[in-house]
């Protein structure tokens, strides 16, 4: 949506072309020139979305969601779906741009299909969230609102010299366009200590996931010493956390596109611009929910690590590995209030023979979370609680790292406000994950100290 997509690349154009009276062709060369202009100007114009709805549809039969799925293939270029339509028991949440309010009415009434707006006005609550003071130091950080890419990146310094005594900072990668990806690790001295990993920011346009992430790392390094279970976990353990991933899709949802979601990656001659880091990992890489379009927003890259953001951190955890036992893997996403275990790959597999572990540590962090304001997270294997979906971090973790308890999770909402969280929100994430990570922590700490 909002980019070239009626075709995946340059040789599309080219037998397009082919096809039109003599008086309408052009040159491939022209052609080439006419698509980089158009590449070069809408790079530097910022896309708005006044006027845009969010609808959410619930389908009843499969008859009506193959019906939705065939709607997103047919109109890629227009509408934006949030939410994927795969299950009876999970809605369709579908961003649809003024132009095709109408049309998108009447084909859902044709159907018999209701719906409901989440979001009445995007570009609205968007504004609404890049307002805030920059702050300068740890200690003065605000963690209850958005951040800049680089206001992050100086957290990530901040925070270490203000929490030196077990906060220690470093690159695990350097992005496509050339930014530092900065980490830290948490935890006490010690040789050989098992050890956790943390990522968030994957997608760019989650911006609840560094938020979140980084308001965990706080409440860890502001518990040790006098939270208990914080103290174990930080002695016991050595902490990875990547608080954005994804350096440059974030920036890009800063300046040009706020529901920006792969990279920024270029290969070769190529209109669209961009992977799904999520479907790049080399674990069943190009399978069931990738796409090999490069316009799609689930595009898995030309091969697999193609991304230098997932190249790198992938073997900085490999090489990692060979000191040290990671037995967890978490990826922070957003949305949908879930915590997922492998597979993601195939809702078919057969489960892991750790399936029931993951299942008993699921139960006990999904209750902790709720414990705090009420909130509602589902779990289970990923691709049979939400749909299938290969390449992806979760899978690798567990079939490649070899983290025993690999998550992905999907953090606050259910839909009413999807990918545009208010920042009021921050607080409550940042404390109820918390919570989840800490009582995950406290099973972790019964298995492996």
């Amino acid at each position: 949506m909002r980019r070239w997509n009626n075709f995946s690349d340059i040789d599309h154009y080219q037998r397009f072309a082919a096809l039109l009276p003599r008086e309408f062709q052009i040159s491939f060369k022209m052609m080439k020139i006419i698509l980089c202009f158009c590449a070069v100007v809408s790079c530097c114009v910022a896309v708005r979305y006044d006027g845009y709805q969010t609808w959410r549809v619930q389908p009843r039969d499969s008859n009506e969601i193959e019906w939705l799925n065939s709607l997103k293939d047919r109109l890629v270029d227009k509408l934006d779906f949030w939410q994927n339509s795969g299950r009876l028991d999970r809605p369709v949440d579908v961003m649809v741009p003024p132009t095709a309010l109408s049309y998108m009415k009447e084909a859902l009434m044709s159907r018999g299909l209701s719906y409901d707006v989440m979001i009445a006005d995007v570009q609205a609550l968007s504004d609404s969230q890049i307002k805030h003071d920059v702050t300068t130091s740890a200690m003065s950080f605000n963690y209850n609102v958005y951040h800049t890419y680089d206001e992050i990146q100086q957290w990530v310094f901040d925070f270490t010299t203000e929490h030196n005594s077990i906060v220690e900072q470093f690159q695990i990668a350097t992005s496509f366009e050339g930014r530092a990806i900065n980490a830290i690790k948490m935890g006490s001295t010690g040789l050989n200590k098992p050890a956790i990993y943390w990522q968030g920011g994957i997608h760019a346009r989650e911006w609840i996931s560094p938020a979140t992430v980084m308001y965990i790392a706080k409440m860890l390094a502001e518990g040790y010493g006098s939270d208990s279970t914080v103290t174990r976990m930080l002695d016991t353990f050595d902490i990875y956390i990547v608080p954005l991933l994804n350096a440059d899709g974030y920036v890009y949802t800063w300046t040009n596109d706020r529901l920006w979601r792969k990279t920024r990656s270029k290969f070769g001659v190529q209109v669209c611009v961009g992977t799904d880091p999520n479907r790049n990992y080399d674990y069943q890489w190009a399978g069931q929910g990738a796409s090999s379009g490069k316009c799609q927003d689930t595009y898995h890259g030309p091969f697999a690590h193609s991304e230098p953001e997932i190249a790198s951190t992938t073997s900085y955890l490999l090489e990692r590995a060979q000191r040290q036992k990671f037995v967890s893997f978490i990826d922070f996403h957003a949305y949908s209030q879930l915590f997922l275990s492998p597979w993601s790959y195939s809702q078919f597999a057969a489960l892991p023979v750790e399936s029931a572990d993951h299942n008993t540590a699921s139960v006990k962090t999904v209750n902790a979370l709720k414990s705090l304001y009420g909130t509602e997270y589902t779990y289970g294997p990923s691709a049979r609680t939400l749909y299938a979906a290969s390449g992806c971090s979760v899978d690798w973790g567990f079939g490649v790292l070899g983290a025993k308890y690999s998550y992905v999770i999907e953090l606050r909402d259910t839909g009413r406000y999807g990918f545009l969280l208010p920042a009021s929100q921050i607080e409550e994430s940042g404390l109820e994950t918390f919570e989840a990570m800490k009582a995950f922590g406290e099973h972790l700490l019964s298995e492996f100290a």
